[in-house]
């Protein structure tokens, strides 16, 4: 019996009540498109799901590594109807970048895990800050966490939503990454992205307190001194 996969990502992601920081970020820039949107491997998930119900007219296109869990990657966005390329720093990476490019010039957004394909897992790399120097693209950070939830026993830990819990999500500010820069700033811009995406797990965290019943299991920095507030909002 063939399952339809849209309407088992619908009824899993959807009947979760979703709350978001900073849902403005989104909705500011998604349309004009030239966005680069970063996030952790293991928040691959729900993530894709939301770009989806939030910009069903504005297609991304998601880095996906040529490895075996890239093959699982890729399935998730072209069955959800969105551009998938497929390479990474260690197979087909100069053949990805050309293609991501070609992409963000065309005014389409790109979406990247930084910490991908095999890690080491929470660590930005200097790829993204160098397709965002080529590009002049935005580079929107975002995370989000989930009440219920189990976590795959894979390198990232990677997270699945499970059905009828709360789904919080947090969008960071854009980063600009200027044309012209040292080696040196290339590795400072992907500690800030880093840092920002820490920060943004922890906001995640913090909104969904009380309400996940084990502990995290990923690193998160320390409380910022103040959270951004939230709008709450329904994915119908």
């Amino acid at each position: 019996m063939s399952i339809n996969f849209n309407l088992l990502l619908r009824c899993i992601c959807g009947s979760n009540r979703v709350s978001v920081t900073r849902r403005d970020i989104f909705d500011d820039h998604v349309d004009q498109g030239n966005n680069i949107f970063v996030f952790w491997h293991s928040r691959l998930f729900y993530l894709v799901y939301y770009y989806v119900m939030r910009a069903p007219q504005r297609k991304v296109c998601m880095l996906v590594s040529l490895s075996r869990d890239g093959d699982y990657g890729a399935a998730l966005v072209r069955r959800l109807k969105q551009d998938a390329v497929r390479g990474s720093s260690s197979r087909g990476g100069q053949a990805a970048v050309r293609k991501l490019v070609s992409k963000i010039k065309a005014g389409s957004n790109v979406a990247i895990t930084p910490d991908g394909p095999r890690g080491p897992a929470l660590v930005v790399g200097e790829g993204v800050v160098k397709l965002a120097q080529m590009t002049g693209a935005r580079i929107i950070p975002v995370s989000y966490d989930a009440s219920r939830r189990f976590l795959l026993r894979s390198w990232d830990r990677f997270l699945v939503v499970m059905p009828f819990g709360r789904v919080h999500v947090a969008f960071g500010e854009p980063i600009r990454v200027p044309r012209r820069i040292s080696a040196e700033d290339r590795r400072g811009y992907a500690d800030q992205i880093e840092q920002t995406l820490h920060m943004l797990d922890r906001v995640c965290l913090q909104e969904l307190k009380g309400e996940i019943c084990d502990e995290p299991s990923v690193p998160v920095a320390p409380p910022a001194s103040e959270a951004t507030p939230s709008e709450r909002a329904r994915i119908g």
